[in-house]
């Protein structure tokens, strides 16, 4: 702003020179004025402007500054968080390091405790198959290591009694084809005397015997010499042997004699199994696969088992493979023995089919058949969700020296083939079970509980092998874990072979003419008539209950009954010609007190 000043006081009067002095400035003051003051104005709202422009910039600037300083805390933000995350993610790799370390380690020690799991189960698998609620399976055992094997030891004591409505003179085994005949069946014409010897004959003589012969022990070592190959011997006992010396009158002395005695390898990598010993024949009906000691005995209380039941104890060499434990296949070849021919022959024919044990030959006294080759045996089994099937085939040879009118002391050899069968069933899991088996062919007498016999002699002399077969069934009811009931019903027979010569019947069958005198006074005391055996046939009930069972093991009781026909072909009597059909019977009841030590 300009510094003019504006006089307004009032005017004085001046010379006029004076006057127009002042009027001249006046003038020259009001231009300038004029000039002036709008410039300055103007000047001064520029400035204004540019002040308020300043001020806007530096609000600007402010704010901006501000954002300036907000991003860059953001980014510290985001640095800090990446930050973070970085240091996460380097835990989280160190943690997954750790884990993959820790899960290595895991590893390692969870095929070592695979390894362990396999040696432990391998060495007690004995152990956990032995014990069973049936006592003749049933084997409770204790056990200890040494060195990497386990020994297992079973077997039961046991107090047994035998009621029979004939004298059989037997122990706790019944010989079901020697059940007496009545020696007077009313078609013979005998004498007083002879009539009186047959009244008092074992036919018609109840017994009564107690033992404890079928007691039992056993042992059995396992290891494993690597992580797939299981290796087993087994050996078991009982004291039904037959010494010469033993007898009933006072110490009752009787000798043990060997039920098993066997090696088993598993070889689990590639399911092949192999057996060499004593042990169940494979013609036995097993309840799973095709391994020992997992054979379905009949659980009767009689030591001969019953008729029907197909088996045989023999040394053999077995060889089983199986498919993942589903479908197996095995082949054994066996001990052989002929156990009997039968029959009558024309005269000047005849087989030496046996040969006398000579001394020193550490065979016990008597006859053993001539066999050039086991049996063979083979054998297809399966598992399956309802249970367990299997077929079997057999091939026995017999051998022998014939002799007849026109040949003395010619060698034969003959071949016998047979079929069987087998089944177990879990009708009603853990309540009832099912059984089935059988046996069909030639020369199968031995393989039958009844010991049947295998052949006759032909019109020649040749050994013949005679068809005929063994049939068994039974159901068990599992009224609860510790009472169990079975019923069963099985049969052996054999069809025979007849032939005739000069007018007459001979071998073995139907009209076989008996020989002149049959009735003897030691036929009449005995009961064993010389009768061709046609079948025997047994139907048997019992139960089995375990009084106790506990820390000190476990004691059962049984009660078995049953009743055993025995059929012979018809035979004509010399005595009065006619034919008749002999038959015999025995109702037996047999009782069991057994400990089974832990």
């Amino acid at each position: 702003m300009s510094n003019i000043r504006y006089d307004s006081s009032p005017s004085r009067s001046l010379p006029g020179n004076s006057k127009r002095g002042l009027t001249t400035k006046r003038t020259v003051a009001a231009l300038l004025s004029a000039l002036v003051l709008p410039t300055a104005f103007a000047d001064d709202q520029q400035i204004q402007q540019m002040q308020q422009q300043v001020n806007d910039l530096e609000q600007r600037l402010q704010e901006m500054k501000a954002q300036m300083e907000e991003i860059q805390k953001k980014n510290k933000e985001i640095a800090d968080k990446n930050k973070e995350i970085a240091d996460k993610n380097k835990q989280i790799v160190d943690k997954t390091q750790e884990l993959s370390n820790k899960n290595q380690e895991l590893e390692g020690q969870h095929q070592q405790l695979q390894a362990q799991t396999f040696e432990i189960s391998g060495k007690f698998k004995a152990i956990q198959d032995q014990w069973d609620l049936i006592p003749t399976t049933n084997k409770n055992q204790g056990g200890f290591i040494m060195d990497g094997v386990t020994l297992a030891f079973g077997g039961y004591l046991a107090e047994e009694n035998a009621m029979r409505s004939s004298n059989l003179q037997a122990d706790i085994n019944s010989p079901f084809s020697k059940i007496p005949f009545n020696p007077n069946p009313g078609n013979l014409l005998l004498t007083p005397t002879q009539a009186q010897q047959a009244a008092s004959g074992y036919y018609n003589q109840s017994s009564f015997n107690a033992t404890a012969r079928q007691s039992r022990f056993s042992v059995m070592a396992q290891g494993n010499a690597d992580k797939n190959t299981l290796v087993t011997g087994y050996y078991e006992m009982d004291w039904l042997g037959d010494s010469p010396t033993a007898n009933g009158t006072q110490s009752n002395s009787y000798t043990a004699r060997v039920r098993h005695l066997y090696t088993n390898i598993d070889w689990a990598d590639i399911g092949w199994h192999m057996l060499a010993g004593q042990s169940w024949s494979l013609a036995v009906l097993n309840t799973q696969g095709v391994t020992p000691r997992n054979e379905e005995i009949p659980v009767v209380i009689d030591a001969e088992y019953m008729p029907g039941f197909v088996w045989n104890r023999q040394a053999q060499i077995r060889v089983v493979k199986d498919w993942d434990k589903k479908y197996w296949a095995a082949i054994s070849l066996e001990q052989s023995q002929t156990s009997g021919v039968g029959g009558s022959t024309p005269n000047g024919v005849l087989n030496n089919y046996t040969l006398p044990a000579q001394g020193g030959g550490l065979l016990t006294p008597g006859n053993y058949s001539v066999n050039k080759f086991p049996d063979i045996i083979g054998k297809l089994a399966m598992e399956t969700n309802l249970g367990h099937y299997e077929v079997f085939g057999m091939l026995r040879n017999f051998d022998g020296t014939y002799t007849n009118p026109n040949v003395t002391a010619a060698g034969q050899s003959s071949w016998a083939g047979s079929m069987g069968f087998g089944s177990v069933l879990k009708i009603i899991p853990h309540t009832l079970d099912f059984k089935i088996s059988g046996l069909y062919g030639n020369g199968v007498g031995r393989y039958g509980t009844s010991t049947l016999n295998d052949a006759t002699i032909g019109p020649n002399g040749e050994l013949t092998p005679m068809r005929g077969g063994s049939f068994l069934t039974g159901l068990t009811l599992h009224v609860k874990p510790t009472f169990d009931i079975y019923a069963d019903i099985g049969r052996d027979w054999v069809n025979g072979y007849t032939y005739g010569s000069g007018g007459q019947t001979y071998g073995y069958g139907n009209n076989v003419l008996a020989n002149p005198g049959q009735f003897t006074s030691q036929a009449a005391l005995s009961g064993f008539t010389p009768y061709d055996l046609h079948s025997v046939t047994q139907e048997t009930l019992g139960f089995w209950w375990a009084a106790y069972k506990g820390y000190y093991g476990a004691a059962k009781v049984g009660v078995q009954y049953s009743h055993t026909g025995v059929s012979a072909f018809s035979v004509r009597s010399s005595a009065s010609g006619g034919a008749f059909t002999p038959y015999t019977f025995d109702n037996m009841i047999l009782t069991s007190i057994r400990f089974y030590p832990m």
